[in-house]
């Protein structure tokens, strides 16, 4: 790994059976019409709600904000909700009109936090915000902006909370970015914004802008190029894939050029990192058959390699940038050994038709593929695909660029609001 240095939860109703047609449970007591629970068994109650009924619940009265705001309340909650695998969605990377969303795959807050399966999902566009990409997310916040990206902003499709960021340095070449926040406890205290850039007039200079939440400032930084004998050319010109946020360090690859650019602007602002992708050869696969994508605190890196007549799935493990940018091997299989179970799913047909999408965010051994009848999922362990969602022709040329695995959060975050700067910009 190189360092690039600084530059610049029911009753039966009936009434034929009279008043023994309901049962008394010898572990409830029996209330009378109008009379209140006690706070005990209410509690318990509640804390078993889905968390979008929690939300709708604390909007009732002042009283009732305050009895579902109170730490008491939110720490056992969440302990409750933290043995379970969290709640999460496959989340389409762009917004539509109501009318073109299928019903299948509509996103409607108000069932979060219930036990359905996870689900390919669209999020409708907003008549104030017109059509928006998702660029991003981290503790179940959105980064998402206009199209041509002229403004960013952090978005809660939980709480349906949106922030718009001031204005930074304009760019006329593609971007990327993304978002990092920072937890203490069950409260978001703050959060960053990443974009980093490169002129093609200097190539030999990577730029990195850093918003952050605390300040109201984007803050500029410029750094070295790698050096030439990294590379086949000298100072190449990087196409950076989706940002991959793990823990507090963003990660954008580039699949072309076989690297991982990381960095940490709560840590070490002044440092770019660059890692290695693993085994990476030219004349490989293209880049819509590779991933870059999270799980948990690692990071992974899913490729189809060798031949197209005969080709390999492997899936390689980051467990530690830091330690020299090493590589795990963790899964190694032929196409032809891949066992389908479902009839829409055709292994006999060549791996062109697959393009990966990213991983489970808990499962370890899942990694969901697209083809253009379905999204699949890929069971390491036991070698087999299987349909993860069907797809209705609407969703072509799906990939981890128009995709991102949406985790939801077991509280909701309020996102901070950053201090009103009348010259919101710095440069370091």
């Amino acid at each position: 790994m190189e360092i690039l240095k600084l530059n610049g939860r029911n009753e039966d109703r009936s009434s034929s059976r009279g008043p023994q047609a309901r049962p008394s449970l010898p572990f409830l007591p029996e209330f009378s019409s109008g009379e209140d629970l006690p706070e005990w068994l209410l509690e318990e109650i509640l804390i078993r709600l889905p968390l979008s009924s929690v939300c709708r619940l604390r909007c009732v009265s002042q009283g009732w904000h305050l009895r579902l705001s109170h730490t008491f309340f939110r720490r056992r909650y969440v302990s409750l909700r933290a043995k379970f695998p969290p709640s999460w969605t496959l989340l389409y990377g762009y917004t539509r009109a109501v009318e073109d969303v299928p019903g299948s795959t509509r996103w409607d807050h108000r069932s979060i936090g219930n036990s359905a399966p996870p689900r390919f999902t669209v999020l409708p566009s907003l008549s104030s915000h017109g059509r928006v990409r998702f660029l991003g997310c981290s503790n179940g916040l959105l980064l998402c902006s206009q199209r041509w990206k002229e403004l960013y902003y952090v978005y809660n499709p939980l709480t349906l909370q949106w922030l718009s960021l001031p204005r930074g340095f304009p760019w006329t070449e593609p971007t990327r970015e993304g978002l990092i926040t920072r937890l203490e406890g069950d409260e978001l205290r703050s959060y960053k914004v990443v974009q980093v850039g490169q002129e093609p007039e200097s190539p030999a200079e990577l730029s990195v802008d850093v918003f952050s939440s605390e300040t109201g400032l984007w803050t500029y930084y410029r750094f070295c190029s790698p050096q030439p004998d990294h590379f086949p050319k000298p100072f190449p010109y990087f196409r950076f894939a989706r940002a991959v946020t793990v823990k507090e360090t963003v990660y954008l690859p580039d699949y072309r050029e076989g690297v991982l650019m990381a960095y940490s602007p709560y840590t070490s602002p002044d440092q770019l990192s660059i890692v290695r992708l693993p085994d990476h050869e030219l004349g490989r696969l293209p880049e819509w058959f590779k991933l870059c994508d999270g799980f948990g605190e690692k990071l992974r890196y899913y490729t189809v390699s060798e031949a197209w007549e005969d080709p390999k799935l492997e899936v390689w493990e980051l467990a530690d940038p830091s330690n020299g940018g090493k590589w795990g091997l963790l899964h190694a299989c032929r196409w032809v050994e891949i066992r389908p179970e479902d009839d829409c799913v055709d292994v006999s047909s060549l791996h062109r038709g697959f393009h990966p999408l990213c991983f489970h965010p808990s499962d370890p051994g899942i990694v969901y593929l697209w083809n253009v009848k379905c999204i699949a999922s890929y069971d390491m362990k036991a070698r087999s695909l299987g349909v993860f969602c069907e797809l209705d022709g609407s969703f072509r040329g799906l990939s981890w660029d128009s995709v991102l695995p949406f985790e939801l959060p077991n509280w909701p975050v309020s996102i901070p609001r950053y201090p009103e700067k009348e010259f919101p910009v710095h440069c370091n």
